[in-house]
């Protein structure tokens, strides 16, 4: 136990206060692993992390000094053991060459707020984006670090040194940025919001009126709702004095802000010379709408594109002294690639310099190379640099040097269209060591299906552990945008134009179903031993196919369930609103029609497919209904609960804990095997007690021991 002085070091350092550092164990697993070994779930759920850890793009989760020599960044690795995060702030040198330095360590997961519905602060279980950031000079850098359950910006010098608290506010602080003078910080937050919360405290007391305020399924506590505007304020190092901060002093901080930059850009740059780019919607009346890119060139003309090529812009970059820009979009098959663009001064048209399927992450141009973060299929993140003149690439630093050694199974693309004709795609990934004509069982991971292909959307189902296992695993993307939505004009008129005549459900079901089809076609499946997973949106996707298909022998579910009863009552009145305004029937007796092909409550005598869900305590009544009308009829169900996990799971002991289970039950129905660990006795002791479950007690009769 620790006391004093160690305590608080502790505390300070970030460690957890049971006195075990979650760095120093898995500072011995940085070597290669052996050559002939398959992924394991820990070595999935020990993935070093920079930035967030879905493949989309997001601000850059790093920083170049000022000279260009060297990059900051945020290392976070889980350590299941601990049940906490091993995070590093450490600089690498752009060269590539030599090691990196760590200048500190510790503090505690930071999950954003976001606002979602009428709710005001709601936590995340995703991780905030910290990126680091040098003062002018380069000797010192900042970053956000969270200790004692509040985040604050701390400091270190550049050259190492102790680091240090540089704020500290009664509100968390949500983002930030240097002073012009390189003396003050200029930071983002919210102090009405944590006065809010500070009120709602003090109500407890005489009790809480259960009105909007309350989402019983994720908290007994009613959140704060209403607006809550970002805030902005300017803060001495030397004092920790505050001051509301200027508009020139917030200009450094937001990004919106300029006076360049039109009101309606999505996407802006200026290169200070007089040319100037911004995307736009072509149509500024859609909520989703096809981009158009203008450029108003420093000779005075102007230029305006409407093509494909200028349609998913992500990225906008000046080239240094050059009248150049380039940017970067999402295209090609269903929107599948990402390529780089090159428009010169004079031509007609943007020229693509390159492209490719992996994902590239907070990409930054720095003279003459393009810093990003790249991930593949079958590549874990890495840092790189593309030289913008010859398109080669060169790794700078891979914060998973042990994942080399590992064998991964081979993925191949499958490209389709659905029946409303979208361009669709999905990846198989095949074990390593298939043999040749084996028909393998399947297990169908949703509902992305981008850069490294980790455990599908909420990081649940290990895929490469799968097919590790001999699995064949379907990575579906699922598609977006089907004809009839696309004429919204708000995101409640496209909610209703999706749920209309339930469009956007057989839009998707039609993607799945060409998928697995596809997969089939290669003759590599076995077409009665298919499985599927389904997290959030993938869990409404996955009640759709259990209903109006009769492919899937065995699923498993992030969260349950979207039905008429649990969900919309436990989501508390809000919800029941928002569910309400999309035309779902809620609770009257009269609905059964409307909800036929997607209730799974009121289609359980049809269903004998066995379900698994894992899920957390924030939404686990969502799905009572679900589990009592399946419990009722005898079908095979069974729920987990994770403790003090939000939406998104964000613990890595439970990661772990999630990858294991799901991998043990579709082991058990599709391949007849269980795992005769001593330890999953009763677990397998259930499942054998379901119905239509394989007898497979025999398998562990040598190996299980004696004793209860």
């Amino acid at each position: 136990m620790l006391t004093g002085i160690a305590l608080l070091a502790a505390v300070t350092a970030g460690i957890p206060v049971h006195g075990i550092d979650p760095c120093s164990a898995l500072e011995q697993e940085a070597a290669p692993l052996s050559p002939s070994r398959i992924m394991t779930s820990r070595d999935l759920a020990t993935i070093s992390d920079i930035g967030r850890s879905s493949p989309f793009d997001t601000e850059s989760p790093f920083s170049l000094s000022p000279d260009g020599r060297q990059i900051a960044l945020m290392i976070r690795r889980g350590n299941p053991e601990t049940n906490s995060f091993c995070q590093r702030l450490i600089l690498v040198p752009r060269s590539g060459s030599g090691g990196h330095v760590k200048l500190d360590r510790g503090g505690q997961f930071i999950r954003p707020l976001f606002d979602l519905r009428n709710l005001a602060a709601v936590r995340a279980g995703t991780a905030q984006i910290i990126t680091p950031r040098w003062s002018s000079d380069g000797a010192t850098i900042a970053y956000l670090k969270r200790v004692n359950d509040n985040t604050q910006v701390w400091i270190v010098p550049s050259t190492g040194g102790v680091a240090r608290a540089a704020t500290d506010l009664d509100f968390e602080v949500e983002d930030f940025a240097w002073g012009a003078d390189g003396k003050s910080l200029i930071v983002a937050g919210r102090p009405d919001l944590a006065r809010a919360d500070a009120m709602i405290d003090e109500e407890a007391s005489r009790g809480y009126l259960f009105d909007a305020r309350f989402s019983p399924m994720m908290s007994d506590r009613p959140f704060p709702v209403g607006s809550y505007p970002t805030r902005y304020f300017h803060v001495a190092l030397s004092d920790h004095d505050r001051r509301e901060a200027s508009p020139e002093e917030i200009a450094l901080i937001k990004s919106s802000v300029g006076a360049d930059r039109p009101p309606d850009a999505i996407r802006f740059a200026a290169d200070g010379r007089g040319n100037v780019a911004w995307s736009r919607k072509l149509d500024r009346t859609l909520l989703i709408s096809p981009t158009q890119l203008h450029i108003r060139w420093r000779s005075g003309s102007a230029t305006i594109c409407d093509t494909s090529a200028c349609g998913g812009i992500q990225r906008l970059w000046w080239m240094p002294k050059s009248d150049a820009l380039l940017f970067l979009a999402r295209d090609g098959w269903g929107g599948s690639r990402t390529t780089l663009y090159r428009w010169n001064v004079g031509a007609k048209a943007p020229v693509a310099v390159m492209s490719t399927e992996d994902a590239l992450i907070g990409c930054t141009l720095n003279a003459t190379e393009l810093i990003c973060l790249r991930e593949g299929a079958k590549r874990t993140r890495r840092l790189v640099a593309i030289d913008i003149h010859t398109m080669r690439w060169r790794t700078i630093f891979d914060p998973n040097p042990q994942m080399a050694g590992l064998r991964f199974g081979a993925v191949h693309r499958l490209r389709f269209r659905n029946a409303f004709g979208m361009e669709c795609f999905a990846d198989l990934v095949l074990p390593p060591d298939a043999a040749s004509g084996e028909k393998l069982p399947m297990v169908v991971v949703q509902y992305n299906s981008r850069g490294f292909l980790r455990g599908g959307t909420g990081d649940e189902v290990p895929i490469q552990v799968l097919a590790g296992r001999g699995f064949a695993v379907l990575s579906f993307e699922r598609p977006f945008g089907v004809p009839g939505t696309r004429e919204a004009r708000s995101e409640l008129e496209y909610r209703q134009l999706a749920r209309k005549d339930w469009i956007d459900r057989r839009s998707v079901q039609s993607a799945l179903e060409e998928a697995v089809g596809q997969a089939i076609a290669t003759e590599r499946i076995d077409p009665e031993r298919i499985g599927i997973s389904g997290f959030s949106e993938g869990t409404t996707m996955t009640q759709w196919a259990l209903i109006n298909s009769r492919i899937f022998k065995v699923a498993s579910l992030g969260v349950c369930c979207e039905d008429k009863v649990a969900l919309p009552l436990n989501g508390g009145i809000g919800y029941e609103r928002y569910l309400r305004e999309m035309g779902y029937p809620l609770f009257e007796g009269s609905n059964n029609r409307f909800w036929e092909p997607l209730s799974l409550a009121q289609n359980a005598d049809k269903i004998d497919v066995p379900i698994l869900v894992q899920t957390s305590d924030d939404e686990y009544e969502a799905g009572l209904d679900v589990m009592e009308a399946f419990r009722r009829r005898g079908n095979p169900i069974e729920m987990y609960v994770f403790k003090d996990e939000p939406h998104i799971k964000w613990q890595p002991a439970h990661r772990l804990a999630i990858y294991e289970r799901n991998v043990d039950w579709f082991e058990f129905w599709l391949m007849r095997r269980m795992d005769c660990s001593p330890e999953k006795r009763t677990q397998y002791a259930r499942w054998q007690a379901m119905r239509g479950a394989p007898d497979l007690s025999a398998q562990c009769a040598i190996a299980a021991p004696s004793g209860p």
